[in-house]
């Protein structure tokens, strides 16, 4: 049963992977597996660290932050509406909440980081 679960698991994370510009649901994810909501969060929750809200904004959050240094002509509303957030102030709350800074200041400090490494060279 446990391979079962690993395979429901790994399918819901592709499926989020690949789907991280759009707002994802439950539901949706439920509807890709062929599964209830109330079962695919109750094997989600028993099997991992998080729940898959909690799993969603960390993946969007990393991937975002990734986004922020690698393209730094790419406004913060840009890589919000990129990353399924309808506006910016809700993106950079999110933002701030998981980084414990806005996006803006990840970016300056994200440079700082790579000017100095570079001088070190």
């Amino acid at each position: 049963m446990a391979k079962k679960y690993n395979w429901l698991i790994n399918k819901a994370e592709d499926y989020i992977e690949n789907h991280l510009s759009e707002k994802i649901t439950l539901s949706d994810i439920a509807h890709n597996l062929g599964i209830s909501e109330y079962h695919f969060h109750r094997i989600y929750r028993k099997n991992g660290a998080e729940t898959p809200n909690q799993f969603i904004t960390r993946i969007k959050m990393e991937r975002s932050a990734i986004y922020l240094v690698v393209n730094r002509k790419i406004t913060i509303t840009e890589i919000a509406f990129r990353y399924g957030y309808n506006d910016s102030s809700s993106y950079n709350r999110a933002f701030r909440k998981h980084f414990g800074l806005s996006p803006t200041a990840f970016r300056k400090e994200q440079e700082k980081s790579i000017i100095l490494n570079k001088s070190r060279i």
